[in-house]
């Protein structure tokens, strides 16, 4: 998982499920509160078996009091913790990030707001890569589908100029949004467009597959 509040809501949407692993850059108060019930205990990991992997803990002093005494909490340097070489041993290994905005090519920005560094590049690609080549893995990007209270779409026809591309369009597993879920990878030029059209904001889809539309015809 990653920093925000869509990887805490993603965290908080497990409470029913059992038998959770955990290996992330980061450990955050929704890990703690999956653990506490039962829910996460890595019993099923193929490598550090019934061990929570992270690399830095983010939180409050009370968490992070509970992070430095629960002897399954392994704190590991990032050498290991986003090493592909280590995530591709995890089986059903999936990485939760979100982003700023994603283009319909795929191409993924989760640092920049016009122009403006907010955020770092963080682990996001190294997590991707490894769910990629875990077997049974799969990597989400999950974001708000608009900004600025509807004003703005999030997926938007290409990035904002200026602003950087963090995660290549070849990297890019599932795109999830409020309006729904699609699998990209593999796909064509046409249908990762349409795709991502599908689960923008319905007010902006016209709009996106007409300048789509005008700038493919340029590309043939």
């Amino acid at each position: 998982i990653g920093i925000g509040s869509i990887p805490d809501a993603s965290l908080a949407a497990l409470m029913d499920k059992n038998d959770l692993g955990f290996h992330s850059g980061m450990i955050a108060a929704g890990v703690r509160d999956l653990v506490k019930n039962g829910n996460m205990n890595g019993r099923q990991k193929a490598i550090d078996t019934g061990k929570h992997v992270t690399g830095v803990a983010l939180g409050d002093i009370e968490f992070i009091d509970w992070a430095g005494n629960d002897v399954d909490i392994s704190f590991r340097p990032v050498s290991y913790t986003h090493d592909t070489s280590v995530l591709r041993q995890i089986d059903n290994f999936v990485s939760i990030n979100s982003a700023v905005e994603i283009d319909l090519f795929g191409q993924v920005n989760s640092e920049m707001l016009a122009g403006r560094q907010i955020s770092g590049t963080g682990g996001a690609v190294d997590m991707m890569r490894g769910a990629a080549l875990s077997r049974g893995g799969k990597s989400i990007v999950a974001l708000n589908a608009t900004a600025g209270g509807g004003r703005y779409s999030r997926i938007v026809a290409m990035l904002t100029p200026g602003n950087a591309t963090t995660a290549l369009r070849t990297d890019v597993d599932y795109i999830v949004t409020e309006f729904g879920a699609r699998r990209i990878r593999h796909l064509s030029l046409l249908d990762r467009a349409e795709a991502l059209i599908e689960i923008s904001a319905p007010q902006f889809r016209d709009q996106l597959r007409e300048v789509w539309r005008k700038r493919f015809f340029r590309l043939i």
